[in-house]
């Protein structure tokens, strides 16, 4: 008599250690745990909070950042640099990015070391405020592509920086010959400083509100709401 066929073993997801899920977050990035991966049940919900999951954010590299309204984004990379409980230590964003979030990721992430920034008009007079009142801040890598600033504004932000040690600006085409000059004489100190231009200055637009493809308010509050607020029945 042939033995009985034994039914294949369902694993449970939500009983895997939270270091384990922690890790399986860490590779897929903010953004996917964000947009649905912590959101699964309670445990991971709860995985999803933990700060080591949130000291890289790379806003940069998805899909999302071209989809959602920059009102969205903001509101997920708040999201991000809250939970990582001021453990955050790498950021990176695109034109979504505004001064009140700078600020906002200064203010919470004493331990900040890398910056980068994609066709952004950012770092004015209120985020050079912040450098100046946050001396623990660790700034040590900043990159900007496609910035909207000359040389003299982003000497302002390097005077607070005095911890840089790499520098990359490739597109910004306010800072002229005269202006890498001067910021290379100046700012010596920094162990590598890359000044490139790889194309033609375009133009980038930020999401207009009343664009179909935009999430309005009300969408967002619906859709947002969960990131601090997540309850879970399931399991």
């Amino acid at each position: 008599m042939a033995p009985p066929l034994l039914e294949p073993t369902v694993r449970d997801w939500s009983l895997m250690p939270l270091d384990a899920l922690a890790s399986i977050f860490v590779s897929l990035g903010a953004v996917e745990v964000l947009m649905g991966a912590g959101l699964v049940c309670r445990s991971w919900l709860e995985a999803a909070k933990l700060p080591d999951v949130w000291r890289a954010v790379d806003m940069q590299n998805h899909e999302v950042v071209f989809e959602k309204d920059d009102f969205v984004l903001c509101a997920m990379a708040k999201a991000a640099v809250d939970r990582s409980d001021g453990q955050l230590r790498v950021f990176a964003g695109m034109s979504f990015v505004t001064d009140e979030l700078l600020q906002y990721i200064f203010e919470r992430s004493p331990s900040l070391t890398t910056l980068r920034l994609t066709w952004c008009d950012v770092f004015r007079t209120r985020p050079i405020n912040v450098i100046r009142e946050s001396p623990v801040l660790e700034l040590r890598t900043l990159e900007l592509d496609g910035a909207y600033m000359n040389a003299g504004e982003l000497a302002d932000v390097l005077a607070r920086c005095p911890l840089l040690e790499v520098l990359g600006l490739h597109d910004c085409f306010q800072i002229n010959d005269d202006g890498e000059r001067a910021l290379r004489e100046k700012f010596a100190r920094i162990k590598n400083l890359m000044i490139e231009w790889r194309a033609e200055p375009i133009h980038i637009y930020s999401s207009d509100y009343g664009n179909d493809d935009c999430v309005s308010v009300p969408d967002f509050e619906d859709e947002c709401n969960d990131y601090g607020n997540y309850d879970c029945e399931c399991c």
